[in-house]
C-alpha cells in the first residue's frame, strides 16, 4: 500500500509539473520566448535531521551534474528552468556512512532583474522530485551486538528556494536551499537477543535539508 501511494504521488506531481510547463510554453509562444539548453553541476552540503535525540545530526558533502533548459521572457524578466541531474551524496547514520544515488528532476519559476543579458540577478523557486537509483536498504551488526537497518525512500518530494547571477548570457551561478516535504529515510535498531520483542525496537525518521551551489553554462 505504501509503495502504491508513493507511485501515485510521483505520478500526480509529474503531471502537475508537465502541465505547468506546457501552459507556460503555450502562453509565451507568441511572445518569442527564448529557449536555451545547457549543462549544470555543483556541490551540496547535506544535513540529516532525526526525530530521535539519541542520534546526532551531521553535515556531509555531495555533488550533482546534468543537462538543463531555460525558458525566458526578457521583456518582463519571467522564466522557467528545468534540469535532470545525477545526484550523489554521503549520508552518515549513527557512525556509518552510506552513498545515496538519485536522479533528480528540478523545475523552477524565475524572475530576473539587471542589465539585459550582460548581467542580471534572479530569484527562483520550485519543486524537486528525487528518484533513488542506488541501494535503498542497508543493515549491519555492531561490536555491541546491535542489529541496525537504514532505508531510504524510493521517491522524495522537496522544494528549492534560491538566487543566482547571470553573466554574459552564457554563465550562471546559483545557490539554493532544498527543503523536504516528507521524510527521506527510516532508521531502526535493536539488540540481537531482543529482535523478537516488538516493544524493544527503536525507530527514527529523518528529513534531509541541503544547501546547493551550482554553476551552469548555456549554449
Amino acid at each position: 500500500m505504501l509503495k502504491m501511494g508513493l507511485l501515485k504521488t510521483r505520478h500526480h506531481w509529474m503531471m502537475v509539473l508537465g502541465l505547468s510547463l506546457t501552459m507556460f510554453l503555450v502562453a509565451t509562444g507568441e511572445t518569442q520566448a527564448k529557449v536555451r539548453f545547457g549543462v549544470t553541476g555543483g556541490f551540496q552540503l547535506t544535513n540529516m535531521e532525526f526525530n530521535n535525540d539519541a542520534l546526532k545530526e551531521s553535515n556531509r558533502v555531495g555533488w550533482f551534474a546534468g543537462p538543463t533548459v531555460k525558458f525566458t521572457l526578457p521583456i518582463v524578466g519571467l522564466g522557467v528552468d528545468v534540469a535532470a541531474l545525477y545526484d550523489q551524496r554521503d549520508l552518515k547514520v549513527d557512525g556509518s556512512t552510506f552513498k545515496q544515488e538519485s536522479i533528480v528532476v528540478q523545475g523552477a519559476a524565475r524572475y530576473s532583474v539587471g542589465m539585459g543579458e550582460a548581467l542580471s540577478i534572479f530569484l527562483h523557486a520550485g519543486p524537486q522530485f528525487s528518484f533513488n537509483v542506488g541501494d535503498d536498504f542497508e543493515h549491519w551488526i555492531t561490536h555491541e551486538d546491535e542489529y541496525k537497518q537504514f532505508s531510504l525512500q524510493e521517491t522524495m518530494l522537496s522544494v528549492n528556494l534560491g538566487l543566482g547571477i547571470t553573466l554574459a548570457s552564457h554563465f550562471e551561478a546559483a545557490i539554493r536551499y532544498n527543503i523536504p516535504i516528507s521524510k527521506t529515510s527510516d532508521f531502526t535498531w535493536n539488540e540481537l537477543g531482543n529482535q523478537m520483542a516488538a516493544e524493544s525496537w527503536h525507530h527514527a525518521k529523518s528529513r534531509t535539508n541541503a544547501w546547493n551551489v551550482s554553476v551552469s553554462y548555456f549554449f
